[in-house]
Order: structure tokens, then C-alpha cells, then sequence
């Protein structure tokens, strides 16, 4: 997507929030991060439960859980190039309706890889609505009216982080251990059709198609075999001999994606990763800090789910209670987190990676070290603080990474952030809940131990997420 395939639209729509149809516009992007996220939120609450129904084993586990993400992730550019080619209003109607489909799929399931499946077909639809929604918002707006449509959408998505667990903990309760988790499963399909009517209302009719839109099919085949090679390891029974090669063939594929980027881009196409992003240490620093923070703590709050209904043996809605409060706070600083970060700059995201950083040191000592009638209120506490840090740096760091786009590719450069970070999350989701569900099988009833395990890689990638917010500090000081 170039510029001057956005122009008109920005001609038409105006550029304040107080427009009418500006702010109708904002309010279904809202909706549809908020249906789409609400599906993420309430997956790990109800896994427990699709694992003792099901018989699944740890392989499913890690694809019921990676799946989605890796859809979602690959789905974002050509869904992101369709949309200058077609319009994104007819996108966004047709990923939102596939969306639901594959929930009504997902809750019929009688087979772990049916499931699977379904969750496959729903990364595809919100792969797609999620590009139409920040196309969207980057072609109307600029500077600090995007980012405060930015942080409404980050709020949307806070507030299904909170309601979801919840209201799909009392469906648990309320359906038993065989039909809970169709009924969650199934939780999206009405705040996906009222959305698909607020869409088919107020978002503005598709024009014209345009045209010179192209996708970089081979890139993203390169991209896939990458991420897919990457993951099987993780989720397969493999030899060491197997495991290796397969993670030489994913190097070797993120050579050749490379190679072919370049080579792309210099034949006038348009590549999933463009030369000129590579060269703008501002986006590639920003993206990095997205890409190890958004993995983390997904796997994070994944395991967490695990350790509080597995380990500790609570209810599906008192662990979603126990954790509700980092929903409440996300949703609560998204709000008002890009005026911080406006004023303080990356020293404000900079900060919240670090108080996540000793919320991660706070969850494991106080499975591993306070009495178990303490760890449920101390576990509340750091909840409500990690939530703080994510308002602080997801919504804010999209804004500021998306402002050092080279003119021209701001559309390009959406899907690729958005890209990296669903991507992140494919082999995070696998990878972290593989390694406590592993280590919990060696070492039956340490959930302690093996949340640690889990946990220490997630502290990992936040210090990699750290190590490059500093460093995009130190760029702009310089």
C-alpha cells in the first residue's frame, strides 16, 4: 500500500476523531479487537477443560495454542495488500464472518486436530480483519489522533482480556467439563455478528478497486516454512538428529526469504519485509521490542492459566477473578498510555518492561517460596501491575514504532510489525507450555518447578524486549 492509494480515503474521512464518521469508524475497529481478542482471552481459561474432554495429548496442546497465532500472523500481509486491491470494507465483513464459522467449527469438535483445525481457520479471519482494522486507522489518521485511535483499540482489547476469562469461567462452570468449552469456544459468535452489522453500517462502501496491489506469495511460503520448521521440534517426538536438521531448514528458509526480499523488491514488487524498513532503525528496534514482548506474555498468561487450575487446583472463574486485574489495568493505561509515552518517550516503555520483568520474578517466588494460602493474593497483586506495564507499552510502542516508517509503506509496515508478533507468539505458545507440560510429565506434581521452567524463558525475551527499548532510547537522545 503506497500513499497515494490511501489520499482519497483521507481526503474524504477528515482527519479529526470528532468527525461523526470518524469516530462510527474507531468504534466497529474497537469491536472487532475486542471480539477477536475476547477469543484469545477465554482459549487458555477453558484448555484444562479441552484437554480432559478431549484426551489431548501435549503435542495438541502446543498446536491448539500455536495454531491461531500462526494463521493469524501469515494471513496479515496479502490480507493487508487485498484490501488496497478490493477494499477493506468487504474484507473486513468476509474475515469477521469466517471468524465466527470456524468458532461454531471449533465448539463441534470431537477430535483434538478438529479443533486445531477450526483455530487455524479463525487465525485466517482474524488475520485478515486485523489488517483491514489498522489499515483502517493508518490511512485516515497521523501522529497523535492515530494514536489515540490506536489506544482505543488497545482498550478493546483490554477490556475482552477481562470480560473473557469471566464470563467463560462461569460458562465452564455453568456447561461442566464436556460442554464449557463449547460454549467458550462459541462466546465470540454474537459480538462477531453485532460487529459484522456495526461494519456493514458505518464502515465507509469500498469505492473503487485499486489497483498495483501485489503479494509477495513466495516470501510468505519462505516465511511459513521458516516458522513451521522452527516448530516442529517443539511439538513433535523427534530425535535430536531429526530436530536439528529441522532447525537448519528453518535457517536456511530465513536465508532464502532474505535473499528473495531483496531480490523482490529490486524487481518493483513488494516484499512482505521491505529494504527500506531494514533501514529504519527506529521501526526495526520499535518492532523487536513488540516481537520479544508479545510472545512473552502470551506464554505468560498461558501458563499461568495452567498453574492456577491445574497446580493449585482453583476453579475456572477464580482464576480468571485472580487475573482479571491485569485485563482491567491494560485497558485502563491503553487509554492514557500514549499521553505518558508522548511525554516521556521510550524511557515510559522502558519502565514497564522493566516492572514486568519483577512481575515474572514475583510469580515464581511466590510459587515457589510463600505458603500456598498466600500465593493466590500476591499472584492478584502482580496481575494488576503487569497489566499497568502492558497498557504502557503495546498501544504506545505501536504508535511510536509506526511513526519511523519510510513514507510510502506505512501499510506494509503494519502488517509486518502485526506479522513478527503473531509469529513471536506461534512459537512462544508452543514452545513455553510444551516446556511446563514437559517438565511437570518428568517430574509429576512439581507445577512449582515447572512453572518456573516456564516462566524464565518468558523473562528472557522481555530482558531481549528490554535490551532493545534501551537501545531505540539511546538513537533518539543521539
Amino acid at each position: 500500500m503506497t500513499d497515494l492509494d490511501t489520499a482519497p480515503e483521507r481526503t474524504d474521512a477528515g482527519p479529526a476523531l470528532r468527525d461523526t464518521a470518524g469516530r462510527r469508524e474507531v468504534l466497529v475497529c474497537a469491536a472487532a479487537g475486542f471480539t477477536t481478542l475476547l477469543d484469545s482471552a477465554v482459549l487458555g481459561i477453558g484448555l484444562p477443560a479441552i484437554r480432559s474432554s478431549l484426551d489431548a495429548g501435549t503435542a495438541d496442546v502446543q498446536w491448539i495454542l500455536a495454531s491461531y497465532s500462526l494463521t493469524f500472523g501469515l494471513a496479515l500481509v496479502p490480507a493487508g495488500r487485498m484490501g488496497d486491491l478490493i477494499g477493506r470494507r468487504r474484507l473486513f465483513l468476509a474475515g469477521l464472518s469466517l471468524f465466527a464459522v470456524m468458532g461454531l467449527v471449533g465448539a463441534l469438535a470431537a477430535e483434538p486436530w478438529t479443533v486445531v483445525a477450526a483455530r487455524l481457520g479463525q487465525g485466517v479471519g482474524a488475520g485478515v480483519v486485523s489488517s483491514q482494522v489498522l489499515g483502517i486507522i493508518s490511512d485516515r489518521y497521523s501522529g497523535p489522533r492515530r494514536a489515540k485511535a490506536l489506544a482505543a483499540y488497545g482498550t478493546a482489547g483490554g477490556l475482552a482480556g477481562f470480560i473473557g476469562p469471566i464470563v467463560g469461567g462461569a460458562l465452564l462452570g455453568v456447561g461442566g467439563p464436556d460442554w464449557g468449552w463449547r460454549l467458550l469456544l462459541v462466546l465470540n459468535v454474537p459480538f462477531a455478528v453485532v460487529t459484522v452489522a456495526l461494519g456493514a453500517l458505518f464502515l465507509r462502501r469500498d469505492s473503487r478497486s485499486r489497483s498495483g496491489a501485489t503479494v509477495d506469495v513466495v516470501g510468505l511460503g519462505l516465511l511459513a516454512a521458516a516458522t513451521t520448521l522452527l516448530l516442529l521440534p517443539m511439538v513433535s517426538r523427534f530425535g535430536v538428529t531429526r530436530a536439528v536438521l529441522s532447525v537448519s531448514g528453518s535457517i536456511l528458509a530465513l536465508g532464502c526469504f532474505r535473499w528473495w526480499e531483496r531480490r523482490y523488491a529490486s524487481r518493483g514488487g513488494t516484499p512482505v519485509l521491505l529494504p527500506a524498513l531494514m533501514r529504519a532503525r527506529g521501526y526495526t528496534l520499535g518492532t523487536a521490542v513488540a516481537l520479544f514482548w508479545f510472545g512473552a506474555l502470551l506464554a505468560m498468561n498461558a501458563v499461568m492459566s495452567l498453574y492456577l487450575i491445574e497446580g493449585l487446583g482453583i476453579a475456572p472463574l477464580h482464576a480468571a477473578l485472580v487475573m482479571s486485574g491485569s485485563s482491567v489495568m491494560m485497558a485502563v493505561t491503553s487509554a492514557v498510555g500514549w499521553r505518558v509515552v508522548a511525554r516521556f518517550g521510550r524511557a515510559a516503555v522502558v519502565g514497564a518492561i522493566v516492572a514486568e520483568l519483577f512481575v515474572v520474578a514475583g510469580y515464581v517466588l511466590a510459587v515457589t517460596v510463600l505458603p500456598r494460602t498466600s500465593v493466590l493474593a500476591v499472584v492478584a497483586a502482580l496481575a494488576v501491575l503487569s497489566g499497568v506495564a502492558s497498557g504502557f507499552v503495546d498501544a504506545p510502542n505501536r504508535a511510536m514504532t509506526l511513526e519511523h516508517a519510510p513514507a510510502g509503506v506505512s501499510g506494509v509496515a503494519v502488517g509486518f510489525l502485526q506479522l513478527s508478533q503473531r509469529l513471536s507468539a506461534t512459537v512462544s505458545l508452543a514452545a513455553v507450555p510444551g516446556l511446563y507440560l514437559g517438565v511437570l510429565s518428568a517430574d509429576a506434581g512439581n507445577y512449582g518447578r515447572a512453572m518456573a521452567a516456564g516462566l524464565a524463558v518468558c523473562a528472557g525475551m522481555l530482558l531481549l524486549s528490554l535490551a532493545c527499548a534501551v537501545r531505540d532510547g539511546r538513537r533518539r537522545r543521539e
